[in-house]
């Protein structure tokens, strides 16, 4: 009697959870790929060394890039506290937290895209949607709700360990399991994060 190989694809008599795996997971793999796709696409008009801010003018003085957004999230405040966190810290130092911003967003791009260490990408894409929203809610025609969905999809993404379906997790994460029950602290950190 052949044993029942478990690798294939769902059928009538497989359990209803496993079905819906072999649907959703495939999804949230393209998801997963789409978002991290979006994250790249906003770091095109942030490039280093400039960020996209013009010569010579300063944060909201009708600048480009980067300086542009956080003008604007300094003139249209929805928290006082932020807006001090804005004027005071991000932008005198705006020069070199941009690498910062830019790399963040760009890291996220990365994992997201090749779903490498996905639960790391996810959350950082959700700090970073949070953010946005902090930053954006109140500036005219934003709708805010793009920022509360960009980070609730994020947080999907890591809790949902979206990298091992269509991604370079569904390699690393068996791998990491087998070490970590070896004893392995970094199999088990890499677990955790694939």
């Amino acid at each position: 009697m052949a044993e029942r190989d478990t690798t294939t694809r769902a059928t009538a008599t497989d359990p209803p959870d496993r079905a819906i795996t072999a649907l959703t997971g495939p999804l949230l793999g393209l998801v997963r790929i789409a978002i991290g796709y979006l994250w790249f696409t906003q770091t095109l008009w942030k490039l280093p060394p400039r960020f996209g801010c013009d010569p010579g003018k300063g944060v909201g003085d009708g600048n480009g890039g980067l300086c542009d957004w956080v003008g604007n999230e300094i003139a249209y405040p929805q928290f006082a506290f932020y807006k001090s966190f804005l004027t005071s810290f991000i932008a005198p130092n705006l020069s070199t937290l941009g690498w910062l911003i830019f790399l963040g967003e760009l890291v996220t791009a990365i994992l997201l895209v090749f779903g490498v260490l996905t639960r790391l990408g996810g959350l950082l894409g959700f700090v970073q949607g949070l953010n946005l929203w902090l930053g954006l809610s109140s500036v005219p025609h934003e709708w805010y709700w793009t920022y509360i969905m960009l980070a609730l999809i994020n947080l999907t993404l890591a809790l949902a360990a979206a990298g091992r379906w269509l991604g370079c997790d569904s390699f690393l994460h068996p791998r990491a399991e087998a070490a970590a029950a070896r004893g392995s602290r970094l199999g088990r950190l890499i677990a955790l994060l694939t």
